[in-house]
């Protein structure tokens, strides 16, 4: 009688023990999925007034152009987040696509804006610098001034104190044609990248300048005048 009341007492225990054991491996097989779950988290996240922003769970930083909804943003190497204008933001994400050098930049406005003559004009308020930015990023195609305002964007989203500028050209015809270009000061110097010169003559057997990095007055370069810097 005594060994069958020590029996049932261990089986009583042993069921117990299982009925208190299932509850501690839901628990934490739940904890398990709501971790992996917040871990996929998108959205906004502030500390100390500062925007950190997450995508799928993870940080996203390094950034020179990053499209968050309809906003743009650059992002440092630790995750900071600031606002910026779409222009900016576009030469940004255009550099990460492009790699981040003067000279890709300058390929790009070069080489992958394809001519065109019917570009619009900048809305009341504009700045004509991100107009035309913008109407190139988006379109692959514009004029000088699309071309030149592509390069100046990226130059300056690289750290580069550029300059939009306007003017003319001497033509074949021996009249001043209107021209738009960009300028980089550097080290006391002013130097002058033109994209639009650069398309024009590629594969040209005229013997010519590359059209990047140059000072006025050197021989196979345009003639420029009444230069106007505007941004």
């Amino acid at each position: 009688m005594k060994k069958g009341k020590k029996l049932a007492a261990l089986v009583l225990m042993a069921i117990l023990m299982f009925t208190f054991e299932t509850p501690a491996f839901a628990a934490s097989a739940n904890a398990s999925a709501v971790t992996k779950k917040s871990a996929k988290k998108t959205g906004w996240v502030v500390k100390s007034g500062k925007k950190y922003y997450y995508k799928d769970g993870r940080l996203v930083k390094d950034k020179l152009g990053y499209k968050i909804g309809k906003k743009y943003y650059k992002i440092d190497k630790k995750g900071v987040a600031a606002g910026v204008s779409e222009a900016e933001g576009l030469a940004g994400i255009r550099l990460e696509k492009t790699g981040r050098s003067l000279k890709k930049a300058f390929q790009y406005a070069s080489t992958q804006i394809r001519y065109w003559p019917n570009c619009g004009s900048p809305k009341k308020g504009q700045k004509e610098a991100d107009y035309y930015a913008i109407y190139g990023f988006k379109n692959g195609r514009g004029d000088c001034y699309v071309m030149a305002c592509t390069f100046y964007q990226m130059a300056k989203v690289l750290g580069y104190d550029a300059h939009y500028v306007k003017g003319g050209v001497s033509q074949k015809n021996g009249k001043t044609g209107a021209h738009g270009w960009v300028e980089i000061d550097s080290k006391g110097k002013t130097r002058v990248y033109d994209p639009n010169f650069a398309y024009t003559f590629r594969g040209s057997n005229v013997s010519h300048h590359s059209g990047y990095g140059f000072q006025y007055g050197t021989k196979g370069t345009y003639q420029y005048k009444n230069r106007k810097r505007v941004n």
